[in-house]
């Protein structure tokens, strides 16, 4: 093993990385002063590194379908249509043995179907059914919140999913199969909290809804019909040719405007302002950590880190199942103290090589590592969903941990659940070969 001193730059800006990570400063800028730092002991060229994060990005049209989705998101929110969607859910399963905590889970599965992020679900149709939930002292605030932040980690596994938009430009895997891969594993998570939820309503006295009158659960449905159609759009273009990824992406964000301005009434252009501002501070935010995590990449290549984690891998000389299982445990581990965005646009990027040569499917470690990711976020001791949904609804977070232990052992469970048995992840990909 080479020798590595105080003046070697993989080290120093190793260093500085670290450094500023404990600091606590936006992982983005922390990723792009590294790369400078490193740059400028290196005596490598700054201005060409930045040339090639810039083309990288531009000549990869998934970067596009970004924005596209978040806005797509803002609108489903400002324009009325989430109110839609808790309509249906609380005819679908309000009657069921915790009605509105299974509600809240059933509307993250149906939202999950148009927004694909987990902070807009939570901050979104979440915080109305937190506030459901707390009225008349129906369920304690903490296990309101608790459900509200598990529910919220299947956004970013079914359909369409920014997250993975974002493994798909690091990894190079098909856009299309990784969305189609996670809707099995997503409606498993959606279920398993289902279960639960019933297990611990029936053990705690949580009360249940009044069954709907069948005119009522028509109406809701019907009106419900709209925004229930977009994923079937989604696929359907995709898969069907008419779309490509990015495409699909803007015709989701047409249809939402079309269904909350022009067929629902209900947005007004000031909704509409606010529904682009917000999505293009939340791009922002985005394509900064992924031009971030290019240079970074760009670094390992250039100091053969990334050579030296492929080399390492194979020589474990384990099985694809058990290299899988340690990557989770070593992520397991990584998300009690970093939220998702180092783990993304940092260490997924340097592991790849690896775990490709290493024979592992780039969909399904795709689809098993955001959910592993997801999980991470409702994780103490950092837990950053339990942190964003605690100040929103100002309800103290340790409590609301305590009552999220459940959910996440749920979770994790289906994660091994997936891992173990791949085809649940890729039966549906396969099939549309």
């Amino acid at each position: 093993m080479a020798h590595v001193t105080m003046g070697d730059p993989l080290a120093l800006a190793a260093l500085y990385f670290g450094l500023q990570i404990l600091l606590g400063l936006p992982i983005g800028f922390v990723m792009i002063s590294t790369v400078v730092v490193w740059s400028l002991v290196s005596g490598g060229d700054a201005s060409l590194m930045s040339e090639r994060v810039i083309f990288a990005s531009v000549e990869n049209i998934i970067v596009i379908a970004i924005p596209l989705f978040i806005f797509t998101a803002k609108v489903m929110d400002h324009g009325g249509i989430s109110a839609r969607l808790l309509k249906f859910c609380l005819a679908l399963v309000g009657h069921r043995p915790g009605g509105l905590a299974q509600v809240n889970i059933a509307s993250s599965i149906i939202f999950s179907g148009t927004s694909g992020d987990a902070t807009s679900d939570a901050s979104g149709i979440g915080q109305v059914l937190i506030k459901m939930m707390r009225d008349e002292d129906r369920y304690p605030p903490p296990y309101a919140a608790a459900v509200t932040v598990a529910s919220s980690s299947i956004g970013p596994i079914i359909p369409p999913s920014i997250p993975m938009l974002v493994y798909a430009f690091f990894s190079g895997a098909s856009v299309g199969a990784l969305f189609l891969a996670g809707i099995i594993p997503g409606l498993l998570m959606g279920a398993a909290m289902m279960a639960l939820v019933a297990f611990q309503s029936r053990r705690r006295g949580f009360p249940t809804e009044p069954r709907m009158a069948a005119a009522a659960m028509l109406k809701a449905t019907v009106s419900a019909i709209g925004p229930l159609l977009m994923p079937i759009i989604l696929l359907g273009g995709i898969y069907s040719g008419v779309f490509t990824p990015t495409e699909a992406a803007a015709a989701a964000g047409t249809y939402a405007v079309l269904l909350s301005v022009l067929l629902y009434r209900m947005s007004s252009w000031s909704a509409l302002y606010d529904a682009l501002t917000e999505s293009a501070k939340q791009s922002g935010m985005v394509f900064l950590l992924i031009g971030g995590g290019f240079a970074l990449n760009y670094v390992f290549t250039v100091e053969k880190v990334t050579e030296a984690i492929t080399g390492f891998i194979l020589a474990m000389d384990i099985t694809q199942l058990q290299l899988l299982l340690v990557v989770h445990c070593a992520f397991i581990f990584m998300g009690m103290f970093l939220t998702k965005a180092p783990m993304m646009y940092v260490v997924i990027p340097a592991l790849l090589p690896g775990l490709e040569a290493a024979g592992v499917d780039l969909v399904h470690f795709g689809v098993i590592i955001v959910l592993n990711m997801m999980v991470s976020m409702i994780t103490p001791p950092m837990g950053l969903m339990v942190f964003i949904v605690g100040g929103i609804a100002k309800i103290p977070v340790g409590p609301i941990f305590r009552e999220s232990i459940p959910f996440m052992l749920t979770l994790y469970g289906v994660m091994f659940l997936i891992t173990i048995f791949p085809s649940m992840v890729l039966w549906l990909p396969n099939l549309v070969k």
